[in-house]
């Protein structure tokens, strides 16, 4: 029987594979399609399941709950990928099937079964149909969130301290809890009062445009108004918004009527509770006089108040009561004559009981507050448009929103976007706030919006049944590449490029995502995807022995993060093979990372610098301290932990989770392992039947490593004294003796690892776990990449310019 090699070509617009299994020989090369994939596990699979396989995964009691034995048929067996996608993985690894089992050596498959049996697996996803997957809405990142505040206002990114990390993971929370929003709304406000100065407070009323009691009841002022009268007790008020702390004046201008008495009318200018300022009213009602008042208040709401100190006239001489004229008597008999009646005297009228009243006739109150402190260079930007005489406050609100929002949603606003803001705008105004104040209360709204806080994928225009396939707007795929490589808001060329609707040329796209690398602010792809991808993300909480290892402090751990970052930076910007991650023979470091290497006599200072390696056991990422730091225990090495992360993280192979009855090394016997080093007490844990499988392909790449301690200083001689032993073999029989040989072996599997960072870079940046077709994607990119050399911009470059990347499935 034969073995076709498989090709790859389009047909019918989608990727279909064409050097197709050969059932016989001689068969000719045919498209895969699921019926010769079914045919095909009936005639191939299945003989290598029962040769190899069912002896274990088989029967009433299949290990690892792992019954190979139902699937009897093609049909069945294509139900159920995920299981074949795990088994391809161990048969990969060459960790299955095991060596032994019951101290019984078990017949292994030949490379070419191998290779059949991978390729069958690996030719499953191609049975997913073409998708891009669904739209991706996601909350800005802590750190794209500063360093949008820093790009769009020029604030210090540390203002968004306060504001909480979000969970690692594929995706992003998108949701806002109220605490969050209040987080929001704080940093707003203290971005935008460090960012705006208020204007010079000028306003006036007339008196008749305010609230008012008379007589005990209260009257609303009327837009039209123009006098008051107050009588006695009565007041007149307003709320008054003071943007800034200083010295307010205020001009009322007022006259009175009876002004009789001992003294003149006062009226009393009070600031909610407390009296300010008083004047003396004696203007007559013909000729109004202007009296001023100057008093200190704090920036802040208050309630204005006007109302006389003395309503009630105090006189020196009580007035002579009136006297009521005479009555006259009728007549007693009417058309007689005869003399009238003597009249009786008047009785006097009693004294009134209601006092005389004062009354003030008010006109008009202007406030002036203190001068306006000198603009900054960003509000004179941010402020495009100021109210005047051929332009309203509203008008000059709208022009100033449309620029704003425009940069702050990376995306012209729509309309409903533009009407919300002004109505915050609007409302601001309408308390006769200032007009400064009031754009920044309307800014503030375009701080706390979803088109600020959050990525997504249109702009809500975009129609389409549940289900369809649409094309990202150009606004949105400028706003996916810049957050991707910079974690911040494009800038004026990628923004340009999205108006004028080229952001979708592939060409163009290469062109920009080559010039965001060689920008220094792709430093953010180490942050979001190097550090997390070495697992150094939290090197800064990393807990160790602090009495054992003295030397962990936080300049090194800050000099071993930043050795890593600047390799990944050096290989991405350079344009270097991504090869360079596993082997290569220089490094970063000061002199503080330099005593781990054994080089500080010839490092020096804190300055991280280049320095090229001689010993081949270092070099790369794999004997980088900080990477051997985190693959540690916090008391000693782990061989397990560092074997499991070069097979996961490197190699793309995951290890499998090891049986819940078996114990930890330290919780084994402890006296039966008295007197055994690291190595011999793992090995008695690996001859255990149940962890075998696991240890075989993990533990000998941990032991190649044990020449490094916990902080990465090289060492011949183990804890307990005895010479390290860093021998060992990977399937296959390739046999190693030393770390430098190990990586030597580990940078062969290169196809191996890029197919690995490729998907691990793709789901990064679909901001999701990778489906069906995206693992098609994967593999073409990981083919294209290895052709070039393993260039690491092409990695980028191939995914920035993919289906999944420039499309995205409608769900509702």
């Amino acid at each position: 029987m034969m073995i076709a090699t498989l090709y790859l070509r389009p047909r019918r617009g989608r990727i279909a594979i064409l050097g197709a299994l050969a059932f016989a020989l001689g068969s000719p090369l045919l498209a895969v399609e699921p019926s010769q994939l079914a045919q095909a596990f009936d005639t191939q699979i299945k003989p290598f399941l029962g040769t190899y396989c069912l002896d274990c995964h088989g029967g009433k009691k299949p290990k690892g709950d792992l019954d190979l034995s139902t699937f009897t048929s093609g049909t069945s067996a294509l139900a159920k990928i995920d299981i074949w996608k795990d088994a391809a993985g161990r048969v990969h690894a060459q960790d299955m099937p095991p060596a032994k089992a019951k101290d019984k050596e078990l017949k292994q498959p030949s490379e070419a079964e191998r290779t059949q049996f991978i390729t069958w697996v690996r030719n499953l996803k191609h049975l997913a149909p073409k998708d891009p997957g669904r739209g991706t809405i996601r909350r800005l990142s802590q750190v794209e969130y500063a360093n949008t505040l820093r790009d769009l206002l020029g604030v210090d990114p540390k203002v968004a301290d306060q504001v909480p990390q979000d969970a690692v993971g594929e995706g992003f929370s998108s949701s806002i809890s109220p605490l969050l929003m209040e987080k929001y709304l704080l940093v707003a406000d203290e971005i935008l009062d460090q960012t705006i100065v208020p204007d010079r407070l000028t306003m006036s009323w007339n008196a008749g445009q305010l609230d008012a009691i008379i007589a005990g009841k209260p009257e609303g002022g009327q837009p039209a108004g123009t006098q008051r009268r107050i009588t006695g007790a009565g007041e007149v008020s307003t709320m008054l918004s003071t943007p800034v702390d200083g010295t307010y004046t205020f001009k009322i201008r007022a006259a009175t009527e009876k002004n009789t008495g001992k003294e003149p009318t006062r009226l009393a200018l009070r600031i909610d509770s407390q009296v300010v300022g008083e004047i003396k009213v004696t203007a007559p009602p013909k000729t109004p006089g202007t009296y001023t008042v100057t008093a200190k208040l704090t920036a802040g709401k208050a309630k204005l108040s006007l109302l006389m100190t003395n309503p009630v006239i105090q006189v020196g001489v009580t007035p002579e009561p009136k006297r009521a004229p005479a009555p006259v008597a009728p007549p007693t008999n009417p058309g007689e004559n005869t003399e009238p009646a003597k009249p009786e005297p008047a009785k006097p009228e009693p004294p009134s009981n209601e006092p005389d009243l004062r009354s003030v006739i008010l006109e008009s109150i202007e406030v002036v507050g203190p001068p306006a402190a000198r603009q900054s260079e960003l509000q004179r930007k941010l402020f495009i448009a100021t109210p005047g005489k051929d332009l309203s406050k509203r008008d000059a609100a709208k022009k100033i929103a449309e620029s704003f929002a425009r940069r702050a949603y990376r995306r012209p606003p729509t309309t409903d976007e533009l009407d919300t803001l002004l109505k915050v705008f609007d409302l601001a105004d309408q308390q006769d706030e200032v007009f400064a104040f009031s754009v920044k209360l309307m800014l503030k709204a375009v701080l706390v919006s979803p088109g600020f806080l959050y990525l997504t994928p249109d702009d809500g225009s975009i129609s389409g049944k549940d289900g369809a396939v649409v094309a990202l707007g150009d606004h949105q795929l400028a706003s996916k590449l810049s957050y991707l490589f910079w974690s911040t808001m494009p800038d004026d060329q990628l923004s340009a490029l999205a108006d004028a609707g080229k952001l979708r040329d592939p060409a163009v796209i290469t062109e920009q995502v080559r010039r965001l690398i060689k920008d220094p602010r792709s430093r953010a792809l180490f942050n979001g995807f190097g550090a997390p991808w070495l697992e150094l993300h939290h090197i800064d909480e990393l807990a160790v022995d602090e009495k054992k290892f003295p030397l962990l402090t936080k300049d090194l751990r800050a000099a071993m993060f930043e050795e890593a970052a600047m390799l990944f930076d050096t290989i991405l910007r350079d344009d270097r093979s991504m090869v360079e991650f596993i082997d290569n023979d220089y490094t970063f470091m000061n002199s503080t990372l330099a005593r781990i290497y054994g080089l500080e006599d010839s490092v020096k200072g804190s300055q991280m610098t280049r320095v090229t390696l001689s010993d081949r056991n270092r070099g790369g990422v794999l004997t980088m301290p900080g990477v051997l730091a985190v693959t540690s225990l916090p008391n000693r090495t782990s061989p397990v932990k560092r074997g499991a992360w070069v097979l996961d993280r490197v190699l793309g192979q995951k290890p499998p989770t090891p049986p819940a009855n078996v114990p930890a090394l330290e919780q084994q016997d402890a006296n039966a392992g008295i007197g055994l080093n690291l190595r011999q007490r793992t090995e008695r844990h690996r001859a255990d039947p149940a962890c075998t499988s696991c240890h075989q392909a993990i533990d000998p790449i941990g032991f190649g490593l044990e020449n490094f301690d916990v902080l990465g200083r090289w060492r011949d001689r183990d804890d307990t004294g005895s010479p390290v032993d860093a021998a060992g073999e990977l399937p296959g029989k390739q046999r190693f003796s030393t770390p430098a040989d190990l990586k030597r072996l580990i940078s062969a599997k290169k196809d191996d690892f890029c197919r690995s960072l490729v998907q691990r870079i793709l789901a990064y940046t679909l901001c999701r776990s990778l489906t069906g077709y995206d693992e098609v994607i994967a593999d073409e990119i990981a083919e294209a990449v290895a052709k070039d050399g393993y260039k690491f911009q092409t990695v980028w470059v191939k995914i920035a310019t993919s289906y999944p990347f420039l499309n995205r499935r409608i769900s509702r």
